[in-house]
């Protein structure tokens, strides 16, 4: 450790004599580090060594041997200017180098500017702040419809081969926190940049609609994306993406468009739909493939039939309406069914009440999914006087 320069004691307020701190003992202490801080005993050591108070010494030095911001303000005075020359080699520096150089604070002291300000401009991973990156690009340029067309082409590794955003702006000498505003990291364009490229007010055709319809989800793949397919129908990707999906299927806003709610699900086609069977509804498309078939909305076709072809009870009881009786004769038939009964009627007890005519709902009241009578059925049977 270096020693001591011999300094005469002052009078302070205190009445004790005391050295004033000086620029040349901040210099030594900012050589200590950690290891020469506890060779000299800690703070109280080196206070004691230096001849300075030892809380004076605690307004400069930290006992892991760090400098104080009013040290390095000592040492570089806050009134040295940042300039455009430094922010430009700062923007090379990089984390490497930066460590290199000893953190902030190194590059600060090597600069001779104070830590504080720079600290304002350049961050602990290399990157420069935005104050610094809107000094290098005024925010007055302006992003202009040519840059975003260029920046669409891009992709990620564009984007990396620029050095990133911030380099991907300074390349085109307009302000970092502006261009993220319309790029993102992944080189894709944000809404905003979408907008304005197709503006919002073009509208989404029932063509565009139909179209969109047969595409699927590999051919918007290889248009890039629900981006890529607006961009191609030179529609908002906003708007695009209220009636179509990543997987290419449409949404019920396209789905109602398509087929105004207003077409009306009528008997006959709850009637067709009851034997189409799973096997049928797949071939067809799906509930949304029915739906465009029968001209209805799919919405409004999920309402009467499920995925697997069987109808909802809404359908049975319009097929079906709940006022027709079950009768007596009904359950004594039924009670002799059995399970291979019902597996006969389509394995399911929704096939028995369409083969009897009666409502699903209320032939569930009497008759199990196994083929066995409920109590409420064997009551009526019993009070009919059917030996049980």
């Amino acid at each position: 450790m270096p020693a001591p320069a011999q300094i005469r004691s002052k009078e302070t307020g205190t009445g004790r004599g005391r050295a004033t701190v000086t620029t040349e003992m901040v210099r030594a202490w900012q050589r200590l580090g950690e290891q020469g801080i506890d060779e000299a005993g800690g703070l109280d050591g080196v206070a004691r060594q230096y001849g300075v108070a030892f809380g004076a010494l605690r307004i400069y030095l930290r006992a892991d041997g760090t400098l104080t911001k009013p040290a390095e303000d000592r040492l570089n005075p806050p009134g040295t200017d940042i300039t455009l020359e430094m922010l430009q080699e700062w923007q090379h520096l990089s984390k490497q180098g930066l460590d290199e150089a000893g953190g902030l604070d190194g590059v600060a002291r090597q600069y001779g500017v104070a830590s504080g300000a720079l600290k304002n401009y350049l961050r602990a991973d290399g990157t420069l702040t935005k104050p610094a990156e809107d000094r290098l690009n005024p925010p007055g340029a302006d992003i202009t419809l040519e840059m975003l067309r260029e920046w669409q082409h891009l992709g990620k590794r564009g984007i990396d081969e620029a050095g990133g955003l911030d380099g991907l702006a300074t390349q085109y000498g307009v302000a970092s926190g502006a261009l993220k505003i319309y790029l993102r990291t992944d080189g894709t364009l944000t809404k905003l940049a979408e907008d304005r490229l197709n503006p919002p007010g073009k509208e989404v055709t029932l063509e565009m609609l139909r179209e969109w319809q047969r595409l699927g989800k590999r051919r918007i793949d290889e248009a890039g994306g629900l981006d890529g397919v607006a961009r191609q129908y030179g529609v908002a990707s906003g708007a695009l993406k209220n009636y179509l999906r990543a997987d290419g299927t449409l949404k019920k806003p396209a789905e109602d468009r398509l087929n105004p709610p207003g077409t009306e699900v009528t008997l006959e086609m709850l009637r067709e739909w009851q034997r189409l069977g799973k096997q049928g509804l797949d071939k067809a498309g799906g509930l949304d493939g029915v739906a465009r078939q029968y001209g209805v909305a799919s919405s409004a076709l999920r309402n009467y039939l499920r995925a697997d072809g069987t109808l909802k009870k809404r359908a049975e009881d319009r097929l079906t309406p709940p006022g027709k009786d079950i009768t007596l004769e009904m359950l004594r038939e039924w009670q002799r069914l059995g399970k291979q009964g019902i597996d006969k009627a389509g394995g399911r007890i929704d096939g028995v009440a369409r083969q009897y005519g009666v409502a699903s709902s209320a032939l569930k009241i009497y008759l199990r999914a196994d083929g066995t009578l409920t109590k409420r059925a064997k009551d009526r049977l019993r009070k009919d006087g059917v030996e049980m």
